[in-house]
């Protein structure tokens, strides 16, 4: 392979699908890789969520005109333009080369592939040095790497011993918790915490657990069981609570404690799941857990509790899951498959070293000229005035460096606060418009993990749940779950300098190494990426202080609004890129793209299954009724499966 610069694209291109908000692929990514020395390097990772300010960014580019407008912006901010990249992959329409998928077992969809890379090579320069079983666990494949994805083993999974790699399907709960979504209306993430959050439970009979671990989650049918499983959990539950005197939480809604319940179960059953994977895979392939790497991608892979119940099980050495697990993670997996010769059998080493990829923060020297009604100072301080200014109770936005990747804020782009204080986290609820009840993650010193943590693990991508030791539960109440438990994010001066120091210098001003870490963003809107919108966001939310790079603190003119309040949010921010072009009449498009009027849903399906549509066009009437046809009975099967 030439050496050079390189471009994989998790992105949808169509006219059509831009004008009506056709979503066929989420979380769409940009990376941008460097091949020399025998080293693969990622240089910058550009979600376009951050971008656009689309949340999950589905949207596709009207065209590749507008793909290649975008990314020659991107590329001129590092000093490149397109005739410096050597190939790009990832996506049909602007791709040069499939190498990146050609190696790819056919029997499997390369989306979990893609998954799989990542779990296998980030934080590990020479993965086949290691002992690692990876697992790619997310909902399912996309079809714009092959057509016929959904007809493919839809969840892979590999062993890497004495320098060799053999992959084989598992089996992935993360449908329950797509279904479950859509079913009750709130995200994953949500639903995770709303189960932990309260003290109700039901009892569950070994044979109805027996009947729901009897469905194997390998293939397309995994969509029909997790409908299956959720609703007769969902009855399950009504049926125990109607005969069943059950003592509710009194904090919560008789809803919320249903919910609660019903996603208990559901995270039961996941886990039990997962634990049938690693079980055959240790029997299959002779696993002495405390010699391997446990190694986990795919949206499931955020489940904190999961991860920390798999290692406290199997003792297993360590752990490598990228921030970047959900879809948000699928652009890095296609640039890792178009060097998977180079690392698999020119063992070529991978530099995947941390979560923060993203863009810089912007040029905060001209703020003051730019907002001068709203900002009264921007000054040099030392990192101990931020210290201080946490300790008398104010939340900071926290802005530095170059932005982290994945959903999680991991200190770049974060809201700080006093851990001590719980009116300090019902604060930043009020901020974030969030229910009451959800817990914001502590960031902690490493070295102090273990005083406040059992079985503690340094966690620098907020991967792990941990239980809080009895004894500093009441120091550090605002990041304590219910059950004491908390999604810990470990802070060293290698991981995150700057966070580090924030953290040290309020470890000597008060005796506590932990803070309140939450994400810079509005309920609804992607994190913050520069630092324009952080002005912008403190602004609207009235928040006094915005402090960036750890060097400035910035004194907004807020003492006129109230914290939190509901006035608009800040706009979209780059759309241009993903808008119809001007001259376009988009009347006269959807005429030609689409002559019969099909809805949101029948185009949806129609996009996203090529293997059932190939042959058939829009532009046809009798192909038309087809494509309404199938659509009706697979919604009709599937009430919710086309909600995007």
């Amino acid at each position: 392979m030439k050496e050079g610069n390189y471009i994989s694209a998790f992105v949808c291109i169509d006219e059509l699908q831009n004008i009506m908000d056709i979503k066929i692929r989420h979380d769409q990514t940009i990376a941008l890789w460097k091949y020399k020395n025998n080293e693969i390097e990622l240089i910058r990772y550009w979600e376009l969520e951050r971008i656009s300010g689309i949340k999950m960014h589905p949207k596709a580019f009207y065209n590749k005109e507008a793909f290649f407008l975008l990314l020659e912006d991107l590329l001129k901010e590092e000093g490149l333009t397109l005739s410096d990249i050597e190939a790009i992959w990832g996506t049909p329409e602007i791709e040069t080369d499939i190498s990146y998928r050609e190696w790819v077992d056919d029997k499997f969809a390369f989306h979990s592939f893609a998954h799989l890379l990542t779990a296998v090579c980030f934080e590990n320069k020479t993965p086949l040095d290691s002992t690692i079983l990876a697992m790619a666990l997310d909902a399912g494949p996309d079809s714009k790497f092959e057509p016929d994805a959904y007809e493919k083993l839809y969840y892979s999974a590999c062993v890497i011993k004495d320098g060799t790699v053999e992959y084989f399907s598992v089996e992935s709960p993360a449908r329950l918790w797509s279904y479950s979504f859509k079913k009750f209306g709130l995200r994953e993430g949500t639903l995770m915490a709303l189960a932990n959050a309260t003290n109700v439970s039901c009892d569950v009979d070994d044979d109805t657990w027996n009947r729901w671990l009897s469905y194997e989650f390998v293939d397309e049918s995994t969509r029909d069981y997790a409908q299956t499983i959720v609703n007769e959990i969902a009855n399950y539950v009504d049926l125990y609570l109607e005969n069943n005197s059950v003592e509710f939480d009194d904090r919560f809604s008789s809803e919320d404690n249903k919910l609660s319940i019903i996603m208990k179960i559901v995270s039961e059953l996941s886990l039990r799941i997962v634990y049938r994977n690693i079980d055959k895979a240790i029997a299959n392939y002779n696993i002495i857990p405390e010699e391997t790497i446990i190694a986990l991608a795919g949206g499931f892979a955020l489940n904190c509790p999961t991860n920390s119940a798999i290692l406290d099980k199997y003792k297993f050495k360590s752990f490598q899951i990228p921030p970047c697990a959900t879809d948000t993670g699928i652009a890095m997996g296609i640039g890792l498959g178009g060097f998977y010769k180079q690392i698999f059998e020119e063992r070529v080493k991978v530099n995947l070293s941390s979560a923060y990829y993203g863009e810089g923060c912007g040029d905060y020297t001209v703020l003051k000229e730019k907002y001068p009604d709203d900002i009264v100072s921007i000054k040099e301080v030392a990192m101990s005035k931020f210290a201080e200014l946490l300790n008398s109770g104010e939340i900071l936005i926290w802005v530095n460096g170059k932005a982290e990747i994945g959903p999680r804020a991991l200190g770049n782009r974060s809201l700080i606060g006093d851990s001590r204080s719980v009116s300090v986290k019902d604060k930043l609820n009020v901020i974030k418009k969030r229910q009451w009840w959800r817990p914001v993650a502590p960031i902690i010193m490493d070295e102090h993990g273990k005083n406040y943590f059992k079985n503690y693990r340094s966690t620098y991508n907020m991967l792990l749940n941990l239980f809080t030791k009895e004894e500093m539960v009441d120091k550090i109440p605002a990041v304590v779950h219910h059950d004491n438990s908390a999604r810990v994010q470990s802070v060293s001066f290698k991981s995150n300098p700057a966070l580090y120091e924030l953290l040290s210098e309020f470890n000597k001003l008060t005796g506590v190494p932990v803070l309140c870490n939450t994400s810079l963003n509005d309920a609804g809107e992607p994190i913050i990426n520069h630092i324009d919108e952080a002005i912008k966001f403190a602004k609207n939310k009235g928040l006094k202080y915005v402090c960036v790079e750890g060097r400035y603190l910035i004194e907004m003119n807020n003492e006129k609004h109230s914290l939190g309040k509901d006035e608009a949010k800040f706009d979209l921010r780059s759309i241009e890129y993903f808008s119809v072009p001007s001259h376009v009449n988009i009347d006269e498009i959807m005429r030609e793209k689409n002559p019969h009027e099909l809805d949101l849903e029948c185009l949806t399906y129609y996009f996203d299954n090529p293997n059932i549509f190939g042959n058939m066009s829009l532009s046809s009437y009798e192909d038309s009724l087809k494509i309404r046809e199938k659509t009706n009975a697979y919604v009709g099967k599937y009430k919710f499966a086309l909600l995007r």
